[in-house]
């Protein structure tokens, strides 16, 4: 049901945005916090965007879809596991490959929409796609080895930003974000997002 209602808002963006669009690119820095931070490096992400409305609009509604590949820290993780009557059994975890697919429905208030630099506020929802390679093992208990498990995550962004108007087409806007999972089949994914992105206008 989740998924069906985030498709649906992101289809009804798109098409809005068709009407009067801003298309554009950003890339983004995504730094994990918490448990990840110590599994996971941070990585470079990118995203194509699609935006309601002209650049001088206090308000503007869109559509995003990204991808993001994350490194492990660590070639090799030691874990354990408790087996029969609470004994410890050493082990290993080995992550392969850790990437997301994100859709997201974006929103943008312009404070100031009338100067060349204006404060920007926004409020982002994203549901992601996480695809993850990796292998576990502890000593007579758990051999495994997964190729492309795939989970699904639905978080929201509030951030902030700056937006500088190129020209009458064109304008750049850097801002970061705090990204917080709501739901999903993985343990709760929060990460700093600091982002930049290029906006055209036609």
């Amino acid at each position: 049901m989740k998924k069906l209602l985030l498709l649906t808002l992101l289809l009804q963006c798109f098409a809005c945005s068709a009407i009067y669009g801003q298309y554009g690119l950003q890339a983004s820095i995504l730094a994990p916090t918490g448990y990840y931070q110590y599994v996971l490096k941070p990585a470079v992400g990118a995203e194509f965007l699609i935006k309601s409305g002209d650049m001088d609009d206090i308000y503007s509604f869109g559509g995003s879809i990204g991808y993001a590949k994350f490194n492990p820290t660590q070639d090799t993780f030691r874990t354990y596991a408790t087996g029969g009557q609470g004994f410890l059994f050493p082990g290993y975890e080995v992550i392969h490959s850790y990437q997301e697919i994100s859709v997201g429905v974006t929103n943008d208030l312009r404070l100031l929409p009338e100067r060349k630099i204006c404060p920007v506020i926004g409020f982002d929802l994203y549901f992601y796609v996480i695809t993850v390679s990796e292998d576990d093992y502890a000593e007579t208990i758990i051999q495994s080895s997964s190729q492309g498990d795939n989970y699904w995550l639905l978080s929201i962004l509030p951030r902030v930003g700056v937006q500088y108007k190129i020209n009458e087409s064109l304008y750049l806007t850097g801002g970061f974000g705090r990204s917080m999972s709501l739901t999903g089949i993985v343990q709760g994914q929060v990460l700093w997002k600091t982002f930049f992105n290029l906006i055209y206008c036609p």
